[in-house]
């Protein structure tokens, strides 16, 4: 079962997609500072582009313009590399499923078509959501829907009722993450989720040793740091070590961690990796850096968005770069 939209293929060469996507790379919002501390109208952002992404003025409406660059993307693909993306895709959209689990649990129903009208979620997440009676029965749906891509998705439901919806979303995404490093994927993709992975279990990491946290973390198999030593750091409640491995794969300063500072630390080195990526000659990274970039900008704006009566200073050093 297909969990994504399958539009024509026109059968467009890679070599197409590349070119347009190198003009549309050049709208992508590059001076920060500028757009932060100088108060600039967002209606005269010279991209026109930048200009769509704020028409709503709410992070709801940067992630809804996000869905639709990618679902334009991903709808100039051919059907090879839609099969290549198509965990980058759908891993995109799990952020979508969760906001419209939210719009669900309010009574937010024109909301949820709102922002599936753009989405790259396939008709049957819609079905889902509208007919659903209530919030158990949507879940057991989606539930239902991810195990057609594999038997580790079971008891989604009772990880709702244990844990409610953050409890689901971390579990979702987890199991994704394990499920999509099992396939066979493009070098350049796996290399990508496995960064993913390391964000995240570097991400837990961090809040163990800044809570104390004693109950056993849930790691994520697949990325780059042995399971093995994240294990022995943990057992041994080595807190230092645990810094030393955050500062190895981020590159921040030991006495640096906290949420905000780990977090882009990991999303900066992405970006890193991602810019040498795109020089893979295939085209397959920079289509993905693109992509990439597309979401680091989604999330500054939205930052900017949620900050606008704080500090500059303070939101500039929220911004990814």
């Amino acid at each position: 079962m297909d969990l994504l939209q399958t539009p024509e293929d026109r059968e467009y060469p890679t070599e197409y997609l590349l070119a347009r996507i190198s003009g549309r790379r050049s709208q992508l919002i590059r001076n920060w500072r500028s757009l932060t501390f100088d108060d600039v109208p967002l209606e005269r952002i010279p991209s026109l582009r930048a200009r769509g992404v704020m028409t709503g003025r709410s992070p709801e409406s940067v992630w809804k313009h996000l869905l639709t660059e990618y679902r334009w993307v991903y709808g100039q693909m051919n059907g090879t590399l839609r099969e290549l993306f198509r965990p980058f895709f759908l891993y995109s959209e799990l952020r979508t499923l969760f906001i419209c689990l939210r719009y669900k649990k309010d009574g937010k129903t024109e909301r949820i078509e709102d922002i599936l009208a753009v989405s790259l979620l396939a008709d049957r997440f819609g079905t889902v959501l509208r007919k659903s009676e209530d919030m158990s029965a949507a879940i057991s749906g989606i539930e239902t829907l991810f195990l057609s891509l594999s038997d580790g998705f079971q008891g989604l439901v009772d990880v709702a009722e244990d844990e409610g919806l953050r409890g689901l979303e971390r579990q979702l995404t987890n199991r994704f993450l394990a499920h999509t490093m099992g396939q066979k994927l493009h070098p350049i993709i796996k290399e990508f989720f496995m960064k993913i992975i390391d964000a995240r279990n570097v991400l837990s990491l961090s809040k163990y040793v800044r809570l104390g946290i004693k109950a056993p973390l849930s790691l994520i198999l697949g990325g780059s740091i042995p399971e093995k030593r994240m294990r022995a750091l943990l057992e041994k409640e080595d807190h230092p070590g645990i810094e030393s491995l955050i500062h190895e794969v981020i590159g921040i300063t030991a006495k640096a961690i906290d949420a905000t500072k780990v977090e882009h630390g990991l999303y900066r080195a992405i970006t890193r990796s991602l810019k040498r990526t795109g020089r893979d000659p295939s085209g397959i990274g920079a289509i993905l850096d693109y992509l990439w970039r597309c979401s680091v900008e989604a999330m500054n704006l939205s930052t900017i968005l949620y900050g606008k009566d704080l500090e500059r200073e303070a939101i500039m050093a929220e911004l990814i770069s």
